[in-house]
């Protein structure tokens, strides 16, 4: 559904485009490659979303965790006892959900919580669920209290997250800047074509009008470009 999403957001500024900078059709031809090349190389967006969303809710699993093994079942039972808590608190298409109950399910496989756990760590790119693969890793082959690690590593992963919501509060500012410079070209060239339609009627004739046009999106998207990379600064 995301994805959906996502793809209509491009086709509707695709269009937006071709109508409100080249009012022309024909141009769609030039511009839907374009923004093919662009979804394209935006393709991580997605992975970032799910990327953050496993590491913004993976404290809430690690709590799920704890509050099992402190209730005395084994690792292997409270991962899913945790699978299932989770669903309570999130909906089923949270990345989070799905990461602990496919862990639950190859550990109801006869998996290793070690391995499940690392492979978890490798899978989700989060270098927080890797070091937390490690360290648990090392506890549970030395004997050492693993709900008192999980307790460890819950406290500064609460520490972090608010110094992390600090500066996101700080850079959404700066983002929804961003996102009222990239709308407002179009929200004026859409007031020129309905209230005044002649009015910039010369550059959507000629060959020099198309040329002046072409060169203003062109210099429009530079812009929109250097403003995402200053503002969405990774935390």
């Amino acid at each position: 559904m995301r994805v959906l999403r996502y793809v209509l957001k491009h086709v509707g500024i695709c269009i937006a485009t071709a109508v409100l900078f080249f009012q022309s059709w024909l141009s769609l031809v030039v511009l839907v490659p374009l923004t093919a090349v662009r979804m394209y190389r935006e393709r991580h967006v997605l992975k970032n979303r799910r990327r953050k969303l496993l590491e913004e809710h993976f404290r809430d699993g690690l709590q799920c965790l704890l509050a099992s093994l402190e209730a005395g079942y084994s690792i292997e039972n409270s991962v899913t006892h945790a699978a299932e808590d989770l669903q309570m608190m999130f909906e089923e298409k949270e990345p989070i959900v799905d990461e602990f109950r496919r862990m639950s399910r190859k550990l109801a496989s006869g998996g290793n919580v070690e391995d499940v756990l690392m492979e978890f760590g490798e899978r989700s790119e989060v270098e927080d669920i890797r070091t937390f693969a490690g360290i648990f890793t090392i506890a549970k082959r030395t004997g050492g209290d693993v709900a008192k690690v999980i307790r460890s590593v819950t406290d500064t992963l609460y520490q972090k997250q608010e110094v992390m919501r600090e500066i996101q509060t700080v850079l959404l500012a700066k983002q929804l800047e961003v996102g009222i410079m990239k709308v407002m070209p179009y929200l004026m060239l859409g007031y020129f074509l309905v209230f005044s339609p002649g009015f910039l009627s010369p550059l959507y004739t000629g060959i020099v009008g198309h040329a002046v046009m072409l060169l203003l999106y062109l210099l429009y998207r530079m812009f929109c470009m250097i403003a995402e990379r200053i503002a969405c600064i990774e935390v």
